[in-house]
Formats: structure tokens, C-alpha cells, sequence
């Protein structure tokens, strides 16, 4: 079989040698610490976790999960909403001019 293609955002890894769909599907399939227990999941982990091979050979995570959050959005905040200015910031006039 001839290796698939690397175009666009696809890539192969160094380590595992499996072909993924994109960096990011790559950078998933690599777990654990950097410098202490850093590995690529097993196809068998992959496989368990919903990921396939399209028909051209490259891993693919179809059905994704929400990333891990650790730290909880502050309550009654909004994504949407603007930063607070901070008091390095100089206020300016609704028309744009410095206070």
C-alpha cells in the first residue's frame, strides 16, 4: 500500500507511525506528562474511545468529546462580556478621545 498523503492539516506521527485526519486529532492521540510518561494511545485506546480510519487510512476522532475543563468559568459572568479595564488602561470618552 502506498503511504496516504500528507496534505492540508494531516500528519503522521514520528512515534506510533499512524496517520491522523489533523494536528489536532494528532495532538489528542498523545497523552501523559511531558518529560515523564508522555506516549500515543494504542489503537485499541483509540478504537475505545469512538475513533476510526477513514477509507484513506487516517485516524479520525468522529464523535469528539468536550474538552476536560479544570478551572470553572467565575458565576454571573458572561463569555461575551469585556474585560474590566485595568487601572494601567487610560479611560477614554465615548467619542474616543483620552479623559
Amino acid at each position: 500500500m502506498n503511504a496516504p498523503r500528507l496534505t492540508g492539516g494531516r500528519c503522521q506521527c514520528p512515534t506510533c507511525s499512524e496517520y491522523f485526519t489533523s494536528e489536532r486529532t494528532f495532538d489528542r492521540h498523545r497523552v501523559g506528562q511531558f518529560g515523564i510518561d508522555r506516549r500515543c494511545l494504542t489503537v485499541a485506546e483509540m478504537v475505545a474511545a469512538g475513533w476510526a480510519t477513514n477509507a484513506r487510512g487516517f485516524w479520525t476522532n468522529v464523535a469528539p468529546q468536550p474538552a476536560h475543563i479544570d478551572v470553572a468559568a467565575p458565576r454571573g459572568t458572561s463569555a461575551m462580556q469585556p474585560p474590566c479595564p485595568s487601572p494601567a488602561m487610560p479611560k477614554t470618552h465615548a467619542l474616543g478621545g483620552a479623559a
